[in-house]
């Protein structure tokens, strides 16, 4: 679940700005994509046109493009990536920028950006560090909670995650992450995330339960999801999850 990528252009489809988080396109030459940028923008009017962000999936490859006013930005990333996740780091990399570059006119088509102290806010918000607020330590006291019970035994595995797609905390096998991901996906597209814990089985035997956690003074609720034996019955999984939400809301 890898961001690649960013891109900044002008809708001439010049690139003003680029950055690479992984080493899989480190040697992509910018100049050689930006005219297929330009070709995107020129057969859908659509995609320069809406305040929301457009998604192009291509094969496992996943663009995620935010417009303001003649600028485009752009994130490259796995397409198993949460699209919640790209998409707050989209809104918050442009919100960034336009604080740091207010006028956008002032751009030329030509220069290209060199600012250190955009790189590291850059970087700073893909690895999704500007979300471990003043939270840090409650967010310790439930990863305690939840590797106690691990090493009691009682979880397999366990993961927290906020409604923006961010990985507080995980032990799960990375499937079951990305699942849970898409379901928290689900969930808030449709405005779903009240609904009640969800459950699904393995073949193995092993059972998977998820709960939101509504955290009043918290602008977002969390979804916790653990990973039980396939031994433990369904009433007591359900039981213990109850449970857990219920020490999670107290700590926090």
């Amino acid at each position: 679940m890898k961001i690649h990528s960013l891109f900044i252009l002008k809708k001439t489809g010049v690139c003003i700005y680029s950055r690479n988080f992984t080493d899989e396109f480190e040697n992509l030459e910018v100049n050689l994509i930006t005219p297929f940028f330009s070709a995107i923008f020129s057969f859908s009017e659509n995609v320069i046109s809406r305040k929301t962000p457009e998604i192009l999936e291509m094969g496992e490859l996943r663009f995620v493009f935010k417009v303001h006013q003649d600028i485009i930005f752009s994130i490259l990333s796995d397409s198993s990536a949460s699209l919640l996740f790209v998409t707050s780091r989209l809104e918050r990399i442009v919100d960034v920028f336009l604080d740091e570059y207010p006028d956008t006119n002032k751009i030329k088509d030509y220069q290209e950006l060199e600012n250190p102290k955009y790189d590291k806010m850059v970087d700073s918000i893909v690895r999704g560090e500007d979300e471990i607020y003043m939270s840090q330590t409650f967010y310790k006291k439930v990863i305690d909670v939840f590797e106690e019970l691990i090493y009691e035994s009682e979880l397999l595995g366990a993961a927290l995650l906020t409604t923006k797609g961010n990985t507080i905390y995980t032990s799960l096998p990375n499937e079951i992450l990305v699942n849970s991901l898409k379901e928290l996906e689900i969930r808030y597209m449709i405005g779903a995330l009240d609904l009640p814990e969800m459950y699904y089985g393995l073949k193995n035997g092993q059972k998977v339960f998820s709960k939101v956690i509504d955290i009043p003074w918290k602008l977002d609720p969390l979804l916790v999801v653990v990973l039980y034996d396939a031994s433990v019955p369904l009433g007591m999984c359900d039981m213990n999850l109850q449970k857990l939400a219920n020490k999670i809301t107290n700590i926090i």
